[in-house]
């Protein structure tokens, strides 16, 4: 068992690095198979995602949305702000964050709260739940 602190800091650089592994595939990057493995890598077997249409979708979707749309979005940039420590357990950390999308001449953001479980040092997504915000 990692100590508070580590798991922390294990969970934040987990998101930052999973949008860089997002942001890799879709824009078709010459890291993007490597990238596509880590990022599928990344989710425990029962994880579950509510997305910002309230759509439920589990690992098995997940990995078939990111394999069909390698390269589809060449312009995407990901942004992740405002990642907060919401709640730490032996070997898990609640974690919020705003991710903002910025595409050409289309921008979006979200605020998401995850569970990553921490497994011998190694962070596994185990729940994803994103909510679009307004634009203003």
């Amino acid at each position: 068992m990692l100590p508070e602190k580590e798991l922390v800091e294990v969970a934040h650089r987990s998101v930052l690095d999973l949008h860089v592994w997002i942001q890799d595939v879709f824009t078709g990057s010459a890291e993007q198979e490597a990238s596509l493995e880590k990022l599928i890598n990344s989710f425990c077997p029962s994880f579950t995602m509510v997305t910002t249409s309230g759509s439920v979708a589990g690992k098995s979707q997940v990995d078939v949305l990111f394999r069909k749309n390698k390269g589809t979005r060449p312009s995407l940039s990901i942004l992740i702000e405002q990642c907060e420590t919401l709640l730490i357990n032996a070997d898990s950390v609640v974690l919020s964050y705003r991710e903002i999308h910025q595409e050409a001449e289309k921008n979006s953001s979200r605020s998401s709260v995850v569970i990553i479980d921490i497994k011998d040092g190694r962070p596994l997504w185990r729940y994803l739940q994103e909510t679009a915000q307004s634009r203003s």
